[in-house]
């Protein structure tokens, strides 16, 4: 998205209808691109995502489920408002399967409309779709705004099945207006501005709790946190958490940290001392999303991590690529032969997953496996590992 003009796409197309759009859409503070083509949609899309999208739900050759289908495959940000003359029923339909896809619906519109009423709804979109700010962050972490999901980690088992054995904390904002952001939408902004630590303080205190009441509950599971580099520079913050963790009674070695292959690249030189400290208080680490950067495999071997987790990237081309193959299994032995566990993110198939069996991966993520859920939705998960269902424990 642009950091100083706010863009919207219509896609319609009926020339008058999208010109009449247009107009209002500039009033509402938008700079406005059409497309009346449907063969020229996905062509504009790959070049360019815009703040918002006004899309209409009929068009010759291409319908606008394709098109939301398509925009969820990118994993759009954009702001979206349906427009259609079709029944109440068809439009809240789009608009339900837009949303279970994970994008951002601003809601639809039945054709002919009013256009004061379409000047009020882009205005609304475009104060949904204008560039997020520190101050709406700062206002965030102040409102309580942001929030946890979590996604669960498989284990291989001795005899070669996979059960839940962990769930990794992932930072969510409730945005008032815009609904659920990812961290890709606020984390850089959150680093550079330096409420980055506030924002782990939240992420740390929420995720304990939540796994003090998981062990209440006599739920078996690991936690996994998401550490950013820039607060390996504080001595001190392993001995807060050793803090907080004894508060709640909570064993440590049930406690996985991830940071990013970057840390071996921007270290810090504090960051050997806080790293090792961690380890000595019995706390995994991980480091995450290994295999896209460049960092020295001297200092991988130097560093006290406990596991590896290999980045989705490589696995996403496993199915087609003998190269990325050849890859994801050098780094598994090599991870091996360092004493590391291997965990393998971005698992899409039961192709990719008996693969990772049967080179020996130790764990795996991914959206085959489970997709981020509230924390209320847990233990429907741990369900399909109960005795008394299906042997297998593959998700």
């Amino acid at each position: 998205m642009s950091d100083s003009v706010t863009t919207l796409f219509v896609i319609d197309d009926d020339i008058e209808v999208a010109t009449l759009i247009s107009v209002i859409a500039e009033r509402a503070g938008f700079k406005v691109a059409t497309i009346c083509d449907s063969t020229k949609v996905f062509d504009a899309l790959e070049h360019c995502e815009p703040d918002a999208i006004v899309l209409d739900l009929q068009m010759p050759g291409l319908d606008g489920i394709e098109v939301l289908r398509a925009l969820a495959e990118r994993e759009a940000q954009s702001g979206i408002l349906l427009v259609s003359g079709m029944d109440e029923r068809i439009r809240a339909a789009a608009e339900t399967f837009g949303s279970e896809k994970g994008l951002r619906l601003l809601g639809t519109m039945q054709k002919p409309f009013d256009p004061e009423e379409l000047l009020q709804a882009l205005r609304a979109a475009f104060s949904a779709a204008a560039p997020l700010t520190p101050a709406h962050l700062q206002t965030a972490i102040h409102e309580e705004q942001l929030l946890l999901v979590y996604q669960p980690t498989v284990k291989r088992t001795r005899d070669g099945d996979w059960e839940v054995a962990s769930m990794e904390a992932l930072l969510r904002w409730d945005h008032p207006e815009r609904g659920l952001l990812g961290p890709s939408e606020f984390l850089a902004m959150g680093e550079s501005s330096g409420l980055i630590g506030p924002m782990t303080d939240f992420v740390i205190h929420q995720g304990l709790m939540q796994l003090k009441a998981w062990q209440s509950r006599q739920i078996g599971l690991g936690l996994r946190l998401n550490i950013s580099a820039s607060l390996l520079t504080d001595v001190e913050f392993p001995d807060r958490f050793e803090t907080l963790i004894g508060e709640l009674e909570l064993d440590p070695s049930t406690v996985t940290l991830e940071v990013t292959e970057t840390v071996m690249l921007d270290q810090h030189p504090n960051t050997f001392d806080i790293l090792t400290r961690f380890r000595l208080k019995q706390v995994n680490l991980a480091i995450d999303d290994f295999g896209i950067g460049y960092s020295s495999l001297t200092q991988l071997f130097r560093m006290p991590f406990n596991e590896m987790k290999i980045d989705k990237s490589l696995l996403q081309q496993v199915p087609q690529s003998s190269e990325a193959r050849i890859m994801v299994e050098a780094l598994v032995e090599l991870a091996h032969n360092l004493n590391l566990t291997v965990c393998a993110e971005g698992v899409e198939s039961q192709e990719v997953l008996d693969y990772l069996r049967d080179i020996g991966c130790d764990s795996a993520q991914g959206f085959f496996i489970g997709r981020p859920i509230l924390p209320k939705d847990v233990e429907n998960i741990l369900e399909i590992q109960s005795p008394e269902n299906s042997k297998t424990k593959t998700l």
